[in-house]
């Protein structure tokens, strides 16, 4: 045995479980033997390395990644799931016999005390060094458990391959063996001598024997006989050690010496003093730490009576500490005092009951642990994010000796704990694998207990478990799937499941690109509606794309839906199959579209002269679709306008196509003023147009539109063609500005064939004049009304109050074509003021008229108070009066007002707007309608007195013929809807200063400005 090279395989009680290769210690002072041993290591320098794996009953096999060792599960091994663990190059829990060195890297083996129900097989590779192939070395190289107590035990050979270099041994636990050789040899040549590992070693060889039909024997005496040269020395050393020999009394009816005697009536070494047996110990393992199994008793008894010692960690009977002491009566049990864990050493005592009767003493031994390290645990697999449920191990490991006596755990959130000696408190026993809940995360918190009391701290593992992928629903696609440039893609969806969502663009969640835009990402709830809205610029350039809605579940693993979107940024392109021309027949007109991306989607066309066109929505707004090709219509002049649209919504250049088919007669169709909202009577017997024209005497010359038929040029005669003058300086065309229809030009229309038809442009003064010329100061009024109307013409003022419906009457006249007409209507509450609109309505050939804005329905203000809107001063500054040598402009005249807040000396006010108006003498200017009024200018005046006034000028014309005028100043600040009217002292009726009235402040007719004209006739 001394001459063998061990694999050692470390096995024992504790947690630690590991192999190690062995030098016998003679072995160390030779030093060729040492070099080809140390060869199977030196070469490939060993580190730390673990392997791990979750084995079942179905078996498995963990293979170390270098290759150096692997470990086989078959089938059937394990009743249940473990996390095997095989860590390399770690320290063994108990000591190297003396006798051997360590020269190899150690193995560990958890969890601890794990039993196999079917062998399982461990497989090493080692080096060969310098030991010769198959030598007598080389065959002695085995494995070997070394357990707890430093003894060794020998494991089962299964195969050595000595080319190769490897080894294979039997497995049956991680815990005790029978190899049991090298212990009795320890034993037996006196190398243990300690009590409590004889004791222990006793214990299995007994363990051994009672197996004997393992081993093919018939009998444990059978089994005994074939190893008496080893078991003869034994059994005496352990006499000799403990004073008894519990190996022939654990088979009293067995006869290990052959002579036909049972071992009762003839054991094998005859004990020479008492007999001690512990019957019971009340706890096996102790602890000092809070909360375990603070001690222990012993029931004991002896066989003789006599004194006795307890004694603890003693070699023999007459040294170590002694913890009770007394008197013993033969075959009475015996109870020891409380042992408290306190006055043990750490890890395992022997605590050695010494009896003496007649002089010779005899002892038992009782072993007791003392662990003060708290248990720990493995849990596996470690907290995470899983897409399956994971089946949660929970492998307790104890490193103090006494071994786990139970695991805990929680998964609702609160603390797993425990009472006194293990009991539970709070928590669940755990017994086998748990599986975790799906679609949520859960804490697992863990507890464990050791056999001596001593509990660990809360372990804590996070899981979340989600199996279920979202699934998204695309509700809708706006404002389609194809979009043009400046468009936003709005996208509304949802998902069955909650989560966090991202949209992207690229074919998947894990590579596209992040989108910019409105709820592109966040977080949303199951079954809730998203709208995202993404900015096409956002989806880079035209062509086909492909939007993906990500929605993640709790361990992020996404779920989508797609989508697929056409960009088209170019407008289509439309050609027709006839170009411009003059044709006698009617045409073929074909429109072909081409467009790149998205596709033409549809084409429309007028034939009126405007153009086609689409709203925002892409409906057709003006035009028709078209269908196909068209046929041009006979004997007209048209012209066709084109336009197409893609799906996107890009629409096309407008393709336009005219065409003079067959013989054509021109015509007008349509002919108005627009600055004065004029439509003209268009006569095609007398082939005339006339048309009512106001403020004719600020525009001699008007600028018409007007559409035709049939027609490629109109000209007009007298003067340019764009123009109608009203009142021409040509006097062959006599215009009286007051009296009926006038000629005013002839227009000519030409077709495109050449056929030329003229016509006749007449026009007539609309002139109406109110009286009053004020609207409010009077109940009912009268309109004089001259203008181009039907004898059916209704006529009424609409105003932001309402309508005021007139009554008109047509005025008798020489001249057939003076209208003249006098209506009557009655004003509404004028309020603060505003202004009408006349509107006169007839029927074709005529045409609805309205005159803008020319009528004010107003107050005067003076008389009215400031509360009511009235100026509080305005005067007439300079001059008081004119005298004039000729008609002609006046010099400036000059007015001042105040209003309070608004007026100011140096800055104006666009809120305070001023006229200087002259009218015929004496009259009141506030209703006499032969007043004028011109617009005054803000002139600032910075050397005033007056600050808070301000100053207007203007200057005024007299007419030719003109003796005297009288002229006024008047103000407003609501735009000109309303004026308190200013004389040469200022204005304001009942006016207030400080407390005092002063009524020269009222505007009155005597304090009018004059105008005189020496020489009217110049």
């Amino acid at each position: 045995m001394n001459s063998k090279i061990l694999i050692v395989l470390l096995l024992g009680i504790s947690s630690f479980r590991c192999i190690g290769f062995l030098l016998p210690q003679e072995k160390q002072n030779q030093p060729s033997f040492l070099a080809s041993f140390l060869g199977l290591f030196s070469s490939n320098p060993v580190s730390s390395r673990s392997v791990s794996g979750e084995v079942g009953p179905s078996g498995g096999t963990l293979q170390a990644t270098d290759g150096s060792f692997s470990f086989e599960i078959p089938a059937g091994a394990l009743s249940e799931t473990k996390v095997i663990t095989i860590s390399r190059n770690v320290n063994p829990n108990g000591s190297i016999p003396s006798e051997y060195g360590a020269t190899s890297p150690v193995f560990k083996f958890e969890p601890e005390g794990l039993k196999f129900l079917k062998p399982t097989y461990l497989t090493i590779n080692y080096e060969q060094g310098r030991l010769p192939e198959a030598g007598i070395e080389e065959r002695s190289v085995g494995m070997y458990y070394i357990k707890d107590d430093s003894t060794l035990e020998k494991m089962k050979k299964v195969s050595v391959d000595y080319s190769s270099n490897t080894m294979k041994v039997e497995v049956i636990h991680f815990s005790f063996g029978v190899g049991l050789n090298i212990q009795i040899w320890l034993v037996s040549s006196g190398i243990i001598t300690n009590p409590n590992p004889v004791s222990n070693v006793a214990d299995k060889v007994i363990e051994e024997l009672a197996n004997f039909a393992d081993y093919g024997y018939a009998s444990v005496s059978e089994y005994y006989q074939a190893n008496a040269g080893i078991l003869g020395p034994f059994i005496n050393q352990i006499v000799a050690v403990l004073g008894t020999d519990p190996i022939t009394a654990a088979f009293p009816t067995a006869d290990f010496d052959g002579d036909g005697a049972p071992n009762f009536e003839d054991p094998m070494v005859p004990s020479l003093g008492p007999v001690i047996t512990v019957n019971s110990i009340s706890a096996q393992n102790v602890s000092t730490l809070s909360g375990s199994v603070l001690s222990t008793e012993i029931q004991w008894k002896s066989s003789k009576t006599g004194t006795y010692s307890i004694r603890k960690n003693a070699a023999d009977c007459n040294s170590g500490t002694v913890l009770y002491s007394g008197s013993v009566t033969a075959n009475v049990n015996q109870t020891s005092g409380s042992i408290l864990a306190s006055s043990l050493n750490l890890g395992s005592n022997a605590l050695r009951i010494c009896v003496t009767s007649s002089g010779i003493t005899g002892f038992g031994v009782a072993t007791v642990n003392r662990d003060d390290t708290a248990p720990g645990v493995t849990i596996f697999p470690s907290g995470g994010n899983y897409g399956s449920v994971q089946s949660i191990v929970l492998n307790c490991s104890d490193t103090g000796g006494a071994g786990c006596s139970k695991v805990i755990y929680t998964s609702n959130g609160t603390t797993p704990s425990f009472g006194a000696n293990c009991s539970v408190n709070s928590g669940s026993v755990y017994t086998t694998s748990i599986p975790t809940p799906n679609q949520t995360t859960t804490t697992f918190k863990v507890r464990t207990c050791d056999q001596a009391g001593n509990q660990s701290v809360v372990y804590s593992e996070t899981y979340t478990v989600d199996t279920v992928v979202p699934t998204i629903t695309i509700n809708s696609v706006l404002p389609s799937t194809y979009l043009k440039s400046g468009q936003t893609a709005t996208i509304n969806w949802k998902s069955d499941k909650a989560g966090n969502y991202l949209l992207k663009l690229g074919t998947s969640c894990a590579a596209g690109t992040p989108l910019v835009g409105t709820n592109v990402s966040g977080t949303v709830a199951a079954n809730e509606s998203v709208t995202t809205e993404i900015p096409v610029a956002s989806l880079g350039a035209e062509g086909n794309k492909t939007v993906l809605v990500c929605v993640a579940n709790l361990i992020g693993t996404n779920g989508s839906s797609s989508v697929s979107y056409v960009l088209d940024f170019s407008n289509p392109v439309i050609t027709a199959s006839v170009n411009n021309g003059t044709y006698t027949l009617p045409q073929s007109l074909t429109i072909n579209c081409d467009d790149l991306h998205s596709g033409c989607q549809e084409i429309i066309y007028t034939t009126n002269g405007t153009s086609p066109s689409f709203d925002g929505s892409g409906t057709i707004q003006n035009g028709q679709l078209y269908t196909g090709s068209i046929i041009t219509p006979n004997n007209t002049v048209i012209e066709y306008r084109f336009l197409a649209k893609d799906h996107a919504g890009n629409v096309s250049n407008e393709l336009v196509r005219n065409f003079t088919i067959g013989e054509l007669i021109p015509k007008f169709t349509s002919f108005e003023v627009p600055e004065s909202g004029t439509k003209g009577v268009i006569d095609e017997t007398e082939k005339s147009i006339t048309l009512n024209i106001p403020n004719t005497l600020k525009n001699p010359f008007l600028i018409p539109t007007y559409t035709t038929e049939n027609t490629t040029a109109v000209v007009y005669t007298a003067a340019l063609p764009q123009l109608v003058p009203f009142n021409p300086a040509d006097e062959m065309i006599r215009v009286n500005l007051s009296e009926g229809r006038m000629l005013s030009g002839e227009l000519t229309v030409i077709s495109p064939t050449g056929t030329r038809v003229d016509y006749k442009i007449y026009t007539i003064w609309l002139h109406g004049v109110i009286s009053p010329d004020v609207i409010g100061i009077s109940t009912q009024y009268k309109l004089f009304l001259m203008g181009w109307f039907s004898e059916q013409a209704q006529f009424h003022f609409e105003t932001p109050n309402g309508n005021i419906p007139i009554t008109c009457a047509k005025a008798e006249d020489w001249n057939e074509y003076n209208l003249k007409y006098a209506c009557n209507f009655t004003p509404i509450n004028v309020g603060n003021g505003y202004l009408m609109d006349l509107i006169v309505t007839e029927n074709l050939p005529f045409h609805s008229f309205r005159y803008y804005s020319k009528f004010k329905m107003a107050a005067v203000k003076n008389g009215a108070g400031e509360a009511n809107g009235e100026i509080p001063y305005c005067n007439i500054q300079y001059p008081s009066s004119i005298t004039m040598p000729v008609p002609g402009d006046t010099e400036m005249i000059y007015a001042r007002v105040y209003y309070p807040g608004l007026t100011s000396s140096t800055v104006e006010n666009t809120a305070v707007s001023g006229e200087i108006g002259m009218g015929p003498t004496g009259t009141d200017p506030r209703t006499n309608p032969f007043w004028y009024f011109t617009p005054a200018k803000y002139n600032k005046t910075e050397w005033s007195m007056d600050t808070n006034n301000a100053e207007y000028m203007a200057k005024l014309n007299v007419y030719r013929g003109l003796r005297s005028r009288s002229y006024v100043a008047r103000f407003s600040i609501d735009k000109g809807l309303n004026y308190t009217y200013c004389d040469i002292n200022g204005s304001g009726s009942n006016r207030n200063l400080m407390g005092n009235y002063y009524p020269e402040l009222e505007f009155t007719l005597d304090k009018l400005g004059l105008i005189t004209v020496t020489n009217p006739y110049p």
